[in-house]
């Protein structure tokens, strides 16, 4: 045991310390950028603020689900376009400016909330989202330039700041408007909403508190994005690569690519292992993964947003179900580092058909819940979130292994425009079938594009699997002309 202390000491010791401190400030942007989960926890309480005491009083979960789709589009749109702007700015400067947006949005959202739903889907949706867009990326390129070859690892360490942000913002959400854990007593078709004025009354000002707290937790964690790494590598730069990292890159770029045009010159770093947007549309790995990432974003879109409220048709206890949603946020945040480090060490695309398959059936499974009480439910979102968590990580650490650091911003955005087509299929879906099929077939509808995003997964697998037999046994050059490899 001693002997296992002491390597892992002299391990850490050859960390560069304004690497470690990059990491850390990361982290901590990332903490805050959890608004996408606690939504689910947030939703009762603004929509029943929303129908007693704005214009839209008759807003229903259906309707203020645009919200989160709000976010989210702003999100998926401003990725790709702000990404090109952090080419011409710092990472550190662009984290800064999108992370004061976001919670701007917040802050804004206390005004707006008391007027309409459309204002509020502004600040709390648009606003806040494409800030998000901006903070998002930044925190973790600045920190992959220190650990290029543990991309899983370090990613999963920066974004599990989200989970642990939704763990500690659902207590403090809960705590404050909701602290003597009082139950819905309103219903409306099937759907339960809080009329207690002690209640409503502490809601806007759940913004304040979230949006103050984040700006001084985003400027504290900009001031650690200050390092620049030095060319040398350090020693854990050396250390054992992950078998979709060890490839050079030409073997990358015959493995992972479609075939681009030698004479596309200055549109490509393929010398260092970097492919430009261009080059990234062109490729037909991107559309599969395209597709796999807004199949499974469109059941983790059911899930975050409605496990409270489905949960509170059979479960009457406020404080319980703030609790689950927040120990599943642990494994959330916990799943990001292990499933980053699985995927360093056996490959990404192995982990993510594993991540996805356990996703899959834990969605399909969900709504039994409502017959195993508690504890089912308590394990049941710790499976999902333990497993979103390494469905985004994994994500993109895959991204940055198959196309580069250099253009991470703006590929990682272009992936993400998959969440406009899944946000408004998803809050479509939910407002014209929910009231004819439930938040069970809601939530069935979900686990179905899981698990056809497996499907895709395993052929994906397989068909890379092949590819790299028959590399081994005919070499480069035939494999080339005889099947595409690109997969």
């Amino acid at each position: 045991m001693s002997e296992m202390v002491t390597n892992i000491l002299s391990r850490l010791r050859t960390l560069p310390v304004r690497g470690m401190l990059t990491v850390i400030g990361g982290f901590l942007i990332h903490s805050t950028l959890s608004t996408g989960y606690i939504f689910g926890n947030m939703t009762p309480y603004l929509t029943s603020y929303l129908r007693a005491r704005s214009g839209s009083n008759d807003a229903t979960y259906s309707e203020t689900v645009w919200i989160s789709t709000a976010n989210y589009l702003s999100l998926a749109f401003c990725m790709p376009i702000l990404g090109w702007i952090e080419q011409k700015l710092s990472p550190r400067i662009c984290t800064l400016i999108g992370g004061l947006i976001f919670s701007s949005g917040m802050l804004f959202t206390y005004f707006t909330m008391q007027h309409s739903l459309l204002l509020t889907a502004l600040t709390y949706g648009i606003i806040n989202g494409a800030g998000k867009s901006m903070a998002y990326p930044g925190a973790v390129k600045c920190a992959l330039k220190w650990f290029p070859n543990r991309s899983g690892l370090v990613t999963g360490i920066i974004i599990c700041g989200i989970g642990f942000g939704t763990f500690v913002f659902n207590q403090v959400v809960t705590a404050f408007i909701n602290p003597d854990n009082v139950s819905p007593d309103e219903t409306i078709k099937d759907d339960l909403y809080f009329t207690q004025s002690s209640l409503l009354d502490r809601v806007p000002y759940s913004f304040l508190l979230l949006g103050g707290v984040y700006t001084a937790i985003q400027i504290l964690a900009v001031l650690f994005l200050i390092a620049t790494p030095t060319d040398t590598p350090t020693q854990e730069d050396n250390a054992e690569k992950s078998p979709d990292q060890e490839k050079m890159p030409d073997e990358k770029l015959k493995e992972d690519l479609d075939t681009v045009s030698s004479t596309d010159s200055g549109d490509t770093d393929d010398d260092d292992g970097n492919y430009t947007p261009r080059q990234v549309l062109r490729s037909k790995l991107f559309y599969l993964l395209w597709v796999i990432y807004g199949c499974v974003a469109l059941g983790i879109f059911f899930v975050t947003n409605f496990y409270k409220t489905f949960s509170q048709t059979f479960i009457k206890d406020d404080y319980f179900l703030a609790l689950a949603g927040s120990v599943g946020s642990a494994f959330n945040a916990l799943g990001r580092p292990f499933w980053g480090a699985v995927g360093d060490k056996i490959g990404y695309r192995e982990s993510l058909t594993i991540v996805i398959g356990v996703f899959g059936t834990a969605g399909a499974t969900f709504t039994l819940c409502e017959y195993g009480g508690k504890v089912m439910l308590m394990i049941w979102l710790c499976l999902i979130y333990g497993t979103i968590s390494g469905f985004y990580a994994l994500m993109i650490s895959l991204t940055v292994s198959l196309y580069g650091q250099k253009y991470y911003s703006v590929n990682y955005g272009l992936l993400y425009t998959c969440m406009i087509v899944v946000q408004l299929a998803g809050a479509l879906l939910t407002s014209q079938l929910k009231s004819a099929i439930g938040w069970q077939g809601i939530l069935y509808i979900g686990a179905g594009g899981i698990m056809f995003s497996f499907c895709l997964c395993c052929g994906m697998l397989v068909q890379y699997r092949l590819a790299k037999r028959k590399d081994k046994k005919f070499g480069n050059k035939h494999v080339e002309k005889s099947i595409d490899t690109r997969l």
